[in-house]
This record gives C-alpha cells, structure tokens and sequence, in this order.
C-alpha cells in the first residue's frame, strides 16, 4: 500500500474551515477507493495560490527533500497546488526528483498512482493549470476594476482608515476626535515645535493614537498626509472625493517646506556642532546635543539641547542654547587661553620636547637604519658562504638583490638625515598656536578640550594639559585644566568673555 500526504489550501478570510474539511473529505475518499494510506495533511489558510509563499506549502516541499514514509503529494484539485503555471512546473519537478507524485483527487493528471505516466492526463493538467492561472488573473483584474469604480465614486475600498477619520456606509467622514489632534499636530510643527514637543502638548490636552500615546513616525506621517487637504493618489492617478479635508491647504503647503528644510540629516550636513560629544548639561549632566529647528517664517536655526529634556521637557529645566552663541564663548576663551605668553610658552615647550624625543626614539631614520644593518649582515653571512665556495646561482641572485636593497636603503636615509636640520622649533609651535584657532577652531577644540558643562550662570572649560596634578574633583579634573566663566542667557556675548 502507498502512503501519501493531503495538501489542503483556501484562498481567503472569506472562505471558512469548511473549505478544508470538504477537501479533506474527498481526498480520504478517493485514498480509500485506491488503496492509498493517508500519513500526514498540511493546511494552509486563507492563504493564496499565485505564489508558493505559504508557510504548510514550503514545508511540505522541503519534508520531500529528505527520506519520507510518502511517496504522494494528494490535492482535492490541481489550482490547490498552486495558480501559478512555472511555479507549479518547478514544484512538481522537485517533488519528482525526490521521487514524489503530484495526485488530484479529482482530475487526471499527467502521471497515475503507480508512477506511470498518464498520456491523456498531461494534456488536462496543462489545461486544468493555465485555466486556474486564467481565474486568478481575470480575478484580479475585476477586483482592480471595481475598486477603481468604487474610488471614482468616492467610496472606501477597504484597507486601514487614515487618522482622523472613519467610515459610514462605505463613504469617509471626520472623526472629531481624532481630527483635533491632526490639527493640532500641523499648527504646532508649523509654529516651530519639534515632535517630541508635540506629542507631550498631545498627551497634556489627553489625545491619543489609537488608543495608545503617540510616536515621532506618527506625527511625521501625518504631517506629510495628503488626504487632510482632501485628495490621495493610487497607481499615479488622483482622487479628490473621497477624504473630507481637515487642514487648510495653505497650512499644509507651509508644512511640506518646513519638512523638506528639516529632513533628518539636511542640516547636519551643511552645519558642524564644534562642541559634538563634549557639551554637558550642569543640572543632570547629559550631554547637550546639537539641534536644529526652523522658525514659521523659514528660518533655520541651530542649538544645543539636553538629552535628558529631549526626551521629556519637564525631567530637567535646562533652557536650550542658540549653537553660535556657546561656541563663539568657547572658541574665544580657548584662543586666548593659547595666547596668552605663559601657556603659549609652556605648549610650546612641551611639543618641541616631544617632537625631539620621538625624533631620537622612534624615527624613520631609525627604522631605516635598522633594515639596512639587518640587510647588510644577511649580505655579509653570503659573502662569507661565497669565501668557503658555497656559489650558486640563487645565492648570486640573492647577492644582488640585498646590494640593490641597500643602495635604495641609504638613499632614504640620507633624504631623512637631511630633515633633521629642520626640526620644529619653539618659535614656530607659538606662531601656529597664533594662527591656527581662528582658521581651524574644531581641531583646537578636539585636541584641548575635554569637557564643556554648561550651567545657568556659568560654564566650565575642562582643558587636557600633558602634566596634570593629583585631581581634586570627583569627576577627575582639578583646578589648574578648568577654566569657570560668567554665563547669562540675558547678557551680550561680548560680557561673557574674560579678558585674557
């Protein structure tokens, strides 16, 4: 007696378990009518069969592909298989290769129960397949079709409901609530709000998403929702009598361009926060993070922000900082810092030593120097070989090479040796140290600068000095690397900075 397995497939939410039962039915009917024992069933529901993505399907192909007690795949009709006619061909053969039949229990197909081929049945199974691929596509093509004409008409045709709105037999209206929180959303992003912002204003006036609070992906796919102007597109074409508007179309347009100039990197490109990764907040001590924002007339501005208001407003009274104004500060206090004789003169001193020190320890010149006496003691061992008539041809050839080596080897180092009459003086470190900040400021403030903690009514400059003494702070800094200066938000620039 051959064994077999009932593959079992219906299309859609629409049909029930009952569809399977039937199919299961017939195909036990037809296993008992011809002697085939019926080991195993794989079901898959509401699952359709223009592709072979379907989870029981796949199963059920790779189970084939290792020893298995069956030798029949068994269907109540062939378009159970499948509707697709190449993937229904490719299936087959890789049930055929692993020594498989694919059996309907009620049509003929190409092959019988035996294994034998059935000649009139390959002639139906084609045309039992390209009839199956035929409805699915004619099916298709209809339900596209009346869903066009249900748009046309301004009904809804299914699928999940924009925010803001609900259905009443079949048209789109508002939805009160939900529409509040829409225009809410649009009037605070254009007044400058960032989501965050927004979505705590939600919460407050008790406007939810669903049920639930809302998210940043959210708010921004609202924001960019034409339906709340009263149109959307489907397959290229525009439909303008379905959704209700709920903004104004200036409103909307306004919001479109503030979210262009705002894209997520658009800025960051274009601007440099000098103080990336090393601006703290003095109250919760997170770090301040740089923004960017733009105003309703179109604006864009720049600050820093703590991270731990970021993420909620209320957790930490920190105000924000306008970016140009806490890094002209910190640039110019770091500048005259440099400048003033005694630390230009310590730095100074400092790089010189270091500069000769690494000259002397680990210098090109030295490394090269190294090579070459290792190649001339490896020259001076064949030498040595070639005396006592070791000569061959591969220890000539090895001869010159090394010479070779050895002449290009001395060159380099009389190139290098050259140098060292033009190593960096005292002079030249202050006259860089002069120059360089106003040109280059983020490279001084990567070097010098460890920390910056900024307060309401001060703010301190933690510098990296080679010799530091013991510290005398908790958090590893002592007085003589720290730098306190005034800070008002209300006060000038220019009153902030300490004289050098």
């Amino acid at each position: 007696m051959k064994s077999a397995v009932i593959y079992a497939r219906y299309s859609s939410e629409r049909q029930s378990e009952q569809s399977i039962e039937g199919q299961l039915r017939v195909c036990n009917d037809f296993a008992a009518r011809n002697g085939l024992r019926i080991v195993g069933t794989y079901i898959d529901r509401a699952m359709t069969g223009t592709n072979d993505h379907r989870a029981e399907f796949q199963r059920m192909l790779s189970d084939s592909d290792t020893p298995q007690e069956w030798e029949i795949v068994l269907v109540y009709a062939l378009d159970r298989f499948g509707r697709n006619s190449i993937e229904i061909a490719i299936n087959k053969q890789r049930l055929q290769k692993n020594g498989k039949i694919l059996i309907s229990a009620t049509q003929r197909t190409s092959q019988n129960i035996d294994g034998s081929q059935n000649l009139d049945g390959i002639i139906l199974e084609n045309v039992m397949i390209g009839i199956a691929e035929y409805y699915s596509a004619e099916l298709s093509q209809k339900i596209r079709r009346g869903q066009n004409e249900s748009r046309e008409k301004g009904n809804f045709v299914g699928g999940g409901i924009a925010y803001g709105y609900k259905v009443v037999n079949k048209k789109v209206v508002v939805n009160d609530d939900e529409a509040e929180a829409v225009r809410t959303i649009f009037h605070q992003y254009a007044s400058g709000r960032v989501a965050r912002e927004i979505i705590e204003t939600l919460h407050e006036q008790g406007l939810s998403h669903r049920g639930k609070q809302f998210l940043p992906n959210a708010i921004y796919q609202i924001l960019r929702n034409t339906r709340y102007i009263g149109f959307y597109t489907h397959n290229g074409k525009k439909y303008t009598n379905t959704f209700p508007s709920i903004i104004a179309t200036e409103l909307f347009n306004t919001v479109q361009a503030m979210l262009a100039k705002n894209k997520l990197g658009s800025h960051s490109r274009d601007t440099q926060f000098l103080l990336k990764g090393k601006l703290y907040c003095g109250i919760c001590g997170k770090k301040m993070n740089g923004e960017s924002g733009t105003s309703f007339t179109g604006k864009a501005n720049y600050y820093y922000k703590c991270a731990t208001k970021k993420k909620k407003s209320s957790a930490c009274p920190k105000e924000t900082v306008r970016k140009e104004e806490i890094e002209k500060l910190v640039v110019q206090t770091t500048i005259d810092t440099l400048r003033s004789p005694e630390t230009a003169e310590k730095i100074a001193d400092a790089v010189v030593s270091i500069h000769q020190r690494r000259w002397q320890d680990k210098s090109i010149l030295h490394l090269l120097k190294e090579d070459r006496d290792k190649k001339q003691k490896a020259l001076k061992n064949l030498l040595s070989a070639v005396e006592e008539g070791l000569l061959t041809p591969t220890t000539k050839n090895r001869m010159t090479e090394l010479e070779e080596e050895i002449d290009i080897l001395n060159g380099k180092i009389l190139a290098e040796e050259s140098k060292e009459a033009n190593l960096i003086t005292k002079e030249q470190v202050i006259a860089f140290l002069t120059d360089l900040p106003e040109r280059e400021p983020q490279i001084i403030i990567d070097t010098l600068i460890r920390k910056v903690v900024l307060f309401d009514d001060r703010i301190e400059i933690h510098y990296n000095f080679i010799e530091k003494p013991e510290p005398d702070e908790p958090d590893g800094t002592s007085p003589e690397d720290r730098r306190v200066i005034p800070f008002s938000f209300q006060s000038s620039l220019q009153s902030r900075v300490p004289p050098p």
